[in-house]
């Protein structure tokens, strides 16, 4: 569902409406699932080296639970040694290592150290809601003191780690429409019961060219099931990121950029294609820019983006959610076209090095493809950022089934692999 609603009054009705219908138990989950990712903080640091171990520095960041240190999620510091962690309100540690065998897992004789205060004890780090906290610098110089550290699986955010580099088929009972709906709604629950992840739909080859296929809101994979199965199996090979998309925008691309560094730094692969539908379009812009920022020892693996009927500018009917409605979605905040994500997004332009394709859609008889409005779809600097223009006369999602959009795809995807 995409909130195309130009009254004010209009978008009341059908919010009330969906509320009426929604029991009151959806009810409070909704309204906890929001309300806990508006706590949304972070925790920031830095790392620093002081060794001759060489390797890809890996932060892990833990809780404490019955006096083991649980590992919950990780992050990749940048060639700077930054790194940070969206994170909800508590107690957390944080540790760092030197992936010195490249293979993502820490082990003993790889070079380590953990936020402390104290020599050998590590220290907790309080966030409260909705605040960003910056940590000492760690100095990394040898190997880690001894500590009780496991992983626990049931973890909610152990799924979308684990999930990283899985290989799934497209028929798996997670990707139904059902699981796509909690996604926007009840974000939380859609993490602890579905996960999510950076999916591989067949084994890696390293003879292939992923293509990262990235939905939009109250979307999911299925979306490109038409283009996914046209893909030339001799060169390419299809990934899949899903998440719940009901959180904040920053939060979905912080994880695509990890999750494809992790990759990366596990396959070694010289290219990587995005295509993007609806929002997805934003999250991949948005991890586009963070990834070319943060990891440019790595740009030159970003070769190709395409957007589909993307809302560039923002919705306008996001922000009368916000100011309107008696449930906000944390995804409209961003959604909303004077938000800080997309003023951020869209004070920064694509590098020429990066071909961009943006493809648009329209109907006779509406102002745009009767979801998102053509003035959304084609801000004018992003005009300016992209190799070439493409207008379908088709629906929102109808156009990712267009027979003339598939062949284009193909066509585009086919041209960017013969570059050289």
């Amino acid at each position: 569902m995409y909130l195309n609603y130009t009254k004010t009054s209009s978008y009341l009705l059908v919010v009330t409406a969906l509320i009426l219908n929604i029991s009151a138990c959806n009810l409070i989950d909704i309204k906890q699932d929001a309300n806990k990712v508006d706590s949304t903080g972070s925790i920031k640091g830095k790392i620093k080296l002081q060794t001759d171990q060489s390797g890809a520095v890996i932060v892990n960041r833990y809780h404490l639970q019955n006096k083991t240190y649980i590992s919950d999620t990780f992050s990749r510091a940048n060639f700077l040694g930054n790194y940070q962690f969206d994170s909800y309100p508590g107690s957390y540690f944080i540790s760092a290592f030197v992936d010195n065998n490249n293979d993502g897992l820490y082990q003993e004789n790889e070079h380590a150290n953990f936020y402390s205060n104290e020599p050998g004890i590590p220290a907790s780090v309080l966030l409260s809601p909705g605040e960003s906290v910056t940590i000492p610098d760690i100095i990394i110089s040898g190997k880690l003191p001894a500590l009780n550290i496991e992983v626990n699986k049931k973890h909610h955010l152990y799924k979308i780690i684990s999930n990283i580099g899985r290989v799934i088929s497209l028929d798996d009972p997670m990707f139904k429409q059902s699981n796509y709906s909690m996604g926007m709604w009840k974000p939380l629950h859609f993490l602890e019961q579905v996960g999510g992840g950076l999916f591989l739909l067949q084994p890696y080859q390293n003879n292939k060219i992923p293509v990262i296929f990235v939905h939009g809101i109250n979307g999911g994979p299925l979306d490109w099931k038409e283009a996914i199965e046209g893909l030339n199996d001799e060169f390419f090979q299809p990934w899949i990121l899903y998440y719940p998309s009901g959180v904040r925008l920053d939060i979905i691309s912080d994880y695509m950029v990890q999750a494809l560094l992790h990759l990366q730094d596990k396959y070694s692969f010289d290219r990587v294609f995005i295509a993007a539908h609806s929002m997805g379009g934003l999250v991949a812009r948005s991890s586009v820019k963070k990834y070319l920022q943060q990891y440019p020892e790595m740009a030159d693996s970003l070769d190709l983006l395409i957007t589909v009927n993307s809302p560039l500018k923002g919705m306008k009917s996001a922000a009368l959610g916000v100011n309107n409605s008696p449930i906000v979605l944390p995804v409209w905040r961003d959604l909303a076209p004077d938000s800080k994500f997309l003023h951020d997004l869209n004070s920064w332009s694509i590098p020429e090095t990066l071909p961009y394709h943006l493809v648009f859609s329209f109907k006779t008889d509406s102002t745009g493809d009767g979801v998102v409005p053509l003035q959304s779809q084609l801000p004018f600097k992003v005009q300016q950022n992209a190799v070439k223009l493409y207008g379908f006369n088709n629906t929102h999602v109808g156009t990712l089934k267009d027979q003339v959009f598939l062949k284009l795809f193909t066509s585009i995807l086919d041209k960017r692999r013969s570059k050289d």
